[in-house]
């Protein structure tokens, strides 16, 4: 067997250009980069949370939302340092970015004021000397005078001197936080422990320490600025303050499609950076004398079906936990893909380190997410000892960008592959460790899994076993890298998904993602055969073609993916609209008279409701008291109220049994409710065997005289009639006083609990007097009613007749209307003549009547 020996990363010496510096520096500018992200990412929910609050509560949540913003600044502020050579643009970026950062030193100090329950006046008074000191800041970066050229160089970047104008703000926050903050937690913590989360105490604490820990590389010490890990703290404090949001992370991440949203903003970020990195980074001497044919094919394959599987599994289900597992198991064998693709390549040996780093951070947690999927697939709670897995993880990650993942590499005939080092062996058995605990799972459960998951689990277990054995080349065992052929259990996977439809996935949304997605595949491919004859005069054809690859498929998969994310809400109903066409043509009868029987329910049920209201009070109130919770009392100056009452009611009662007299005056004033709504009436309320209505309210109109003579006639017919029914059958009738008289009223509602409309004022106590002073089956009107009424109805004087407490009154017999207005000889129904002047009479329109005649 030939034998390869270990090659070492020389680090060079001497100038460097911008873009080598850039990706000598990554490791030192990554962390940075993670702070700037996680302090937008949380900046939006306090943001959110303010919006919601209010009083001490909002204040607090304002400047939690500007202590993330300005904490992520520096995040950035120091990746800046560790990736800028040049002088005057890092000077530029931080003058720029700490318009941002200042706000964190006044707005730490209050949050540290309000959790100590405001006891320490001093917090308070000493955030407002940081903002004078941060509008000082300002002022010397707006004249020109904000960073110095004098820079002190560390091997993680370079950093500017601050001038006189930003030394105040950078003395006095580490001041605050020694000698205020610290003390005031320490004396104050049983108290702050009774109100706040652990978490929020000491992120707070280790947010200010971090900071506090720059200030040996600001005074041109070589200590590695704690800045950058400034995202551990902050998701801390965002915990103790969101617990309540944060807690349930199932929630955030999948009911929510947190995981969703999150994953595919990861890989649009990723595709891009693959698109330009290709196009700006690659020279055609990266192809020469390099192994991209045939070797580089299989891994550039291998990454873009694991992305596009990724899309089609998350996008059917963005809330199904299964669904989002298995896309981000997919991301990550292609991220680890993704990093052989370089080593196919000639290019520097640092660029081909740096993007394996970078890979390698997000694989590293590829055997906890992998067993997960595993548990959820075989629908088991997960065990307690994958925290041990995660904690493997955890530290693989964070040991990615160091030197420990690898010490060197080997040339291989097919590439280089990089020799492994203390990470990779960590991450290396925590695959292991997960490929043991996955096969052990599977064959334990493999009689309660169904054939779809079995394919998951074995396109999954496949591919782990391709991973590990990718640890033999790295190693110095000459093996041909399986690992870059992660496509084949990507197609396993995929065939599982869309033949078995393991993953519930819905084929008419991926269809109409894929119909929305054509134009954009079009003009991708169009922009390709375009841009292939301007890079052909410089590479060769296959180099082109593989070149042209690599820029446009992430392009094409981003364009994809971003059409996917925008239709998936239509793509949803329109899945939900098949499936329910789909459910009733199998249960079409049954479903059919369901769906009529409770949309019947339903609109009885509203019917129902709004009938009862109205029953109760009329239209006009009913809608003022629903829209505004209750009735503004009104008076209304000319109002004609009715009122009827049986004679000898009592007496004819007593010969009846309680069902049957009910029913009796039931039908008596169901009837009489009849001819009012007829006659534009408002039945307001019955006491024993009396009824009263009123015409002319809510609504005020101009005939409400008119329509109670009318509706009283109607109501003497009908008892007239049901006198003669009863005298034929030989049975006992009742006999009905009716008396109406027009004036001014108040009216209103009354009542919390039990709802009634009802009116009171002389007017109601004279209709009464009307009633009671007349004679049985004759309708009694007062001389205001009568004026209203004389020139259509024929009436009878009765002279002047004591009225009890109202003395002698002016009453009235109304008889029947008036020959000419009458459709008979009866006088009981209005004819055309009598409604066409009642029509005018209702607009608004004034008659002019001479002696008995009228003119119009």
């Amino acid at each position: 067997m030939t034998t390869y020996p270990l090659q070492f990363f020389q680090v060079p010496t001497g100038p460097m250009s911008n873009w080598d510096y850039f990706w000598y520096q990554i490791p030192f500018g990554a962390p940075g980069i993670i702070t700037f992200l996680v302090g937008v990412f949380l900046s939006y929910f306090a943001f959110q949370k303010f919006r919601n609050s209010s009083g001490d509560e909002r204040i607090f949540n304002f400047n939690l939302a500007v202590s993330f913003v300005s904490f992520g600044s520096i995040g950035l502020v120091l990746t800046l340092r560790a990736w800028i050579q040049d002088i005057d643009s890092l000077i530029f970026w931080n003058d720029v970015l700490y318009f941002l950062v200042a706000p964190l030193a006044p707005s730490g100090l209050y949050l540290a004021y309000a959790m100590t329950g405001k006891r320490t006046k001093l917090l308070l008074y000493w955030s407002y000397l940081l903002w004078i000191a941060s509008l000082v800041l300002y002022f010397g970066i707006l004249i020109g005078k904000g960073f110095e050229r004098e820079i002190f160089e560390f091997p993680f970047g370079k950093y500017p001197k601050g001038s006189a104008f930003i030394r105040p703000w950078g003395i006095l926050a580490p001041i605050g936080y020694l000698f205020l903050i610290l003390p005031a937690f320490i004396r104050y913590y049983s108290i702050m422990r009774a109100n706040y989360h652990p978490a929020l105490i000491h992120g707070v604490n280790l947010l200010f320490l971090l900071i506090v820990s720059n200030a040996p590389s600001i005074l041109g010490y070589k200590v590695y600025p704690g800045g950058f890990f400034l995202f551990i703290p902050m998701l801390m404090v965002a915990y103790g303050v969101f617990r309540s949001d944060f807690l349930d992370v199932n929630e955030l991440l999948f009911q929510k499609n947190g995981m969703f949203y999150f994953l595919f903003a990861l890989l649009s970020f990723v595709l891009i950076f693959i698109s330009f990195g290709v196009s700006f980074g690659l020279s055609p001497l990266s192809y020469e004398a390099s192994k991209w044919y045939p070797w580089g094919i299989p891994p550039v394959l291998s990454v873009f079906t694991a992305v596009f599987l990724s899309i089609i599994v998350a996008g059917a289900n963005p809330s199904a936990r299964l669904n989002q597992l298995c896309a981000f198991a997919l991301i990550l064998t292609g991220f680890y893909v993704m990093q052989s693709v370089p080593l196919k390549l000639n290019v520097s040996y640092v660029v081909q380190l740096r993007v394996s780093q970078i890979t390698f951070v997000a694989f590293s947690f590829a055997p906890s997410i992998m067993v997960r999927l595993v548990f959820e697939a075989v629908s088991q709670k997960e065990p307690k000892w994958i925290r041990i897995i995660d904690a493997f993880c955890f530290i693989g990650a964070m040991l990615s960008p160091s030197p420990y993942l690898f010490v060197g590499y080997f040339v291989y005939p097919w590439s280089r592959v990089h020799h492994g080092g203390p990470a990779e062996a960590l991450i290396g058995v925590t695959g292991i460790l997960g490929f043991a605990l996955v096969l052990w799972t599977f064959f334990r459960n493999r009689g309660f899994i169904n054939f779809a998951s079995k394919w998951i689990i074995g396109s999954f277990m496949l591919s782990s076993a391709m991973l590990l054995l990718a640890l033999l080349p790295s190693h110095g065992i000459p093996l041909v890298p399986i690992s870059d052929f992660q496509f084949i259990p990507a197609f396993i996977l995929g065939y599982a998904v869309l033949k078995h439809g393991a993953l519930s996935l819905e084929g008419r949304t991926i269809q109409l993602s894929q119909k929305l997605a054509n134009l954009g595949l079009l003009t991708m491919g169009i922009a390709g055969i375009l841009y292939f004859p301007l890079i052909r005069d410089h590479y060769g054809m296959g180099e082109s073609a593989f070149h042209l690859l690599m820029i446009v498929l992430p392009l094409i998969l981003f364009n994809y993916l971003v059409i996917y994310i925008m239709s998936r809400p239509l793509a949803e109903e329109l899945d939900i609209s098949y499936f329910l066409l789909d459910l009733e043509k199998q249960k079409a009868d049954e479903e059919r008279e369901k769906a009529l029987i409770a949309q019947d329910k339903a609109e009885e049920a509203q019917e129902e409701s709004e009938k009862l209201l109205l029953n109760i009070l009329p239209f006009k109130v009913a809608q003022e008291l629903k829209e505004k919770g209750s009735v503004t009392p009104a008076r209304y100056e000319k109002v004609t109220v009715l009122f009827t009452d049986f004679k000898g009611f009592t007496k004819v009662a007593e010969g009846m049994e309680e069902q049957e007299l009910l029913q009796e005056l039931d039908a008596c004033f169901t009837q009489f409710d009849e001819i009012i709504l007829r006659n534009n009436l408002e039945k307001l309320k019955t006491i024993g065997d009396s009824y009263m209505c009123a015409g002319g309210l809510p609504v005020p109109n101009f005939t409400n005289a008119i329509d109670s003579c009318l509706a009283a006639l109607e109501i003497q017919s009908f008892m007239n009639q049901l006198k003669e029914i009863k005298i034929s059958l030989g049975l006992p009738f009742w006999e009905l006083r009716l008396g109406i008289h027009t004036g001014p009223v108040v009216a209103g509602v009354v009542g919390r609990f039990k709802f009634a409309y009802d009116i009171w004022g002389d007017t109601v106590n004279t209709a009464s007097r009307m009633e009671s002073s007349g004679q049985t089956g004759m309708i009694n009107i007062s001389r205001e009613t009568f004026e209203d009424v004389k020139y259509f109805f024929e009436t009878e004087y009765r002279g002047k007749i004591y009225g009890k407490n109202k003395g002698e009154l002016d009453m009235f017999f109304l008889h029947r209307l008036k020959l000419k207005y009458s459709v008979d000889q009866d006088g009981k129904a209005p004819n055309q003549l009598f409604r066409d002047i009642y029509a005018k009479l209702h607009g608004g329109a004034k008659v002019r009547w001479k002696s008995v005649e009228r003119t119009d």
